[in-house]
């Protein structure tokens, strides 16, 4: 179940602009996201002037991560903003030492998964679920619990958004 008032997650939600994505690591044991949080976040930082976006929520979990981004009105190429994000935290775990540079290649799965978000309501929907994510995955029992998450952000702001119920998209019962 979700706890919100969705008209107030409407002015977030940008028509045609607003991209649901889930970005995963290769090795499905990996904790290599969760370990090197800083450096992932940097490595947003580092394009976000070149390459301009809005993160509206986010959740870091051990070997994936999902986002919803909003892109700026005269560039919706989200691909080229998660390929740089996977290039820049892969040169860095190199420059830390943290993956031998023969492997900096072979971090990242070669696909991600991206979704346009419909709407206010399907924007909670992904929200919750992204929220939801760290308990769905058995690392808590709460998303008070996962730091790495937008969720203490959507909560100070008077949201409770998470679930951990499957993400149905259109035309799913």
């Amino acid at each position: 179940m979700l706890y919100s008032n969705v008209s107030d997650l409407a002015p977030l939600f940008r028509p045609e602009r607003t991209w649901f994505l889930t970005v995963t690591l290769a090795d499905a044991d990996s904790t290599l996201l969760t370990r090197h949080v800083s450096e992932l976040a940097d490595s947003a930082r580092d394009f976000e002037h070149l390459h301009p976006f809005e993160t509206i929520a986010t959740v870091i979990l051990p070997n994936h991560m999902h986002a919803i981004w909003v892109l700026p009105e005269d560039d919706n190429d989200f691909r080229r903003r998660v390929e740089y994000l996977q290039a820049s935290f892969a040169r860095r775990m190199v420059e830390g030492g943290h993956v031998a540079e023969r492997d900096a290649d072979k971090i990242w799965h070669p696909r991600f998964w991206d979704y346009r978000i419909r709407d206010a309501i399907d924007m909670e929907r992904h929200i919750g679920f992204m929220h939801g994510n760290p308990v769905k995955h058995g690392l808590v029992s709460h998303p008070d619990k996962w730091r790495y998450s937008t969720w203490h952000n959507f909560r100070a702001d008077g949201f409770a958004l998470w679930t951990s119920e499957p993400l149905r998209t259109s035309g799913e019962p």
